[in-house]
């Protein structure tokens, strides 16, 4: 649990970063409220969530080619290719939800900020 706050906490700070960076460079970021500044930090972190979750997922070039019959995968006998990409999603999906859980403190506060 504390290792999942201190990811939360990195992640917030790195976002809040990236957006005063944005801000320096494209007037659309620049803001002075703070509601508008969680609302992007929350932005970039869940688009950062939603590159985790499904990225690659549905790529043309992942295994295309027919294992039994490619020259390539005979020269890696034993391998379990299956298994590997199986591994490959589960950690997407968990570091993509790690994102997710990271943006719901800075998402709150905006919410809050927002209808008080």
């Amino acid at each position: 649990m504390l290792d999942l706050l201190k990811k939360v906490v990195l992640i917030n700070l790195t976002a809040a970063l990236i957006v005063v960076a944005l801000s320096q460079f494209v007037s659309f970021f620049a803001t002075t409220k703070l509601v508008d500044f969680l609302f992007f930090v929350v932005i970039v972190i869940w688009f950062l969530a939603k590159l985790m979750w499904e990225g690659g997922v549905h790529s043309k070039t992942t295994r295309l080619d027919d294992p039994r019959t490619d020259k390539v995968y005979k020269m890696v006998e034993g391998h379990d290719f299956d298994k590997e990409q199986q591994e490959h999603y589960r950690m997407n999906y968990q570091t993509g939800l790690v994102f997710f859980i990271a943006g719901l403190p800075a998402f709150i506060t905006c919410l809050v900020l927002q209808f008080l």
